[in-house]
């Protein structure tokens, strides 16, 4: 898969395209219906598919303060998503002063010069412009006069409701990762390099493998029963996500830290993935690293316990 970041880039491309577009916040199941509308169209009339979207979230330019947190905190692991999803090429531009000032109709011309524009699909309550001025129906009159189709695509329903961003978010901070997973279309999961910590776990008989959680959308703090996989094996396991406040108060550093049941080995470096399963307990501050052991024993036992009965 190719990705571009400007549209200047888009010179090279001689086949018509068919682009999929939106800001495709955590990739979840409506999104993969208006790729994969973009893809079908691809392969029906011959083209690329592709996806045009943005680095940074367009509030970022008129309300920072309303930004919410990336659901997908790393472009790497999202654009592995669209190549399985059959996408060709992505642009993924900077929202700048410049695209924000654009009109509906300015920006598909920048588009439209850019490339061979055969179809544009995006889902029915897409808006884009300045202001958001423009939506389906202005995309619809812009298709006539500059040669493309339009394909809207219908949101996705799950109990009844449309499967969004704000819905995840929402069962996310409430650690319902059941609810989550079925708007996504996969587990919610960290992935990271595992890192060098304090040992502290090692010392008290519960050794962990370490990850920084991004900055991106995170469930409460607190006590994980978790599937792990690292170095192609899967281990069951208890993680706390949190700043550790029994040895570092409240202003430690926001850490994964993963007891795997089973010998992973030397996996520092190594590329890992955890799903939380089921939340367990809030962190806490033990008076003792005595109390914290026995806490541990006691939480590792328990997510030993969930992942038996297959949560």
């Amino acid at each position: 898969m190719v990705i571009y970041r400007e549209f200047k880039e888009l010179k090279g491309v001689s086949s018509p395209v068919h682009w999929a577009m939106g800001m495709f916040d955590g990739l979840h199941l409506g999104h993969a219906g208006v790729i994969a509308a973009a893809v079908e169209g691809a392969a029906r009339d011959g083209g690329i598919a592709a996806v045009l979207t943005f680095r940074t979230h367009p509030l970022a330019r008129v309300r920072p303060e309303s930004v919410p947190p990336a659901i997908m905190a790393v472009d790497a692991e999202k654009f592995a998503l669209m190549e399985e999803l059959g996408v060709k090429m992505v642009l993924t531009l900077e929202f700048s002063s410049r695209l924000a000032s654009m009109s509906p109709e300015e920006f598909i011309r920048e588009l439209c010069a850019s490339c061979r524009v055969a179809e544009i699909a995006v889902g029915e309550d897409w808006h884009f412009g300045r202001g958001r001025a423009g939506d389906v129906e202005t995309l619809r009159l812009l298709s006539g006069r500059y040669g493309f189709r339009v394909t809207a695509v219908p949101p996705i329903l799950r109990d009844g409701k449309r499967v969004s961003s704000t819905r995840i978010r929402e069962a996310v901070r409430a650690a319902d990762f059941l609810q989550a997973a079925g708007m996504l279309g996969r587990p919610y999961r960290w992935r990271g390099p595992v890192i060098h910590g304090r040992q502290l776990g090692r010392l008290l008989d519960y050794p962990t493998a370490n990850m920084k959680p991004g900055c991106g959308l995170q469930p409460p703090h607190g006590v994980y029963a978790v599937r792990a996989r690292v170095n192609g094996a899967e281990y069951g396991g208890v993680a706390n996500l949190g700043v550790r406040p029994t040895v570092e108060g409240d202003a430690g550093e926001l850490l994964l830290e993963t007891h795997l049941f089973g010998r992973p080995g030397d996996i520092y470096g190594q590329e890992m993935e955890v799903e939380p399963v089921r939340f367990l307990r809030p962190e806490a501050k033990f008076p003792s690293l005595e109390e914290l052991k026995n806490q541990l024993a006691r939480d590792a036992a328990h997510a030993a316990e969930v992942l038996k009965r297959g949560e």
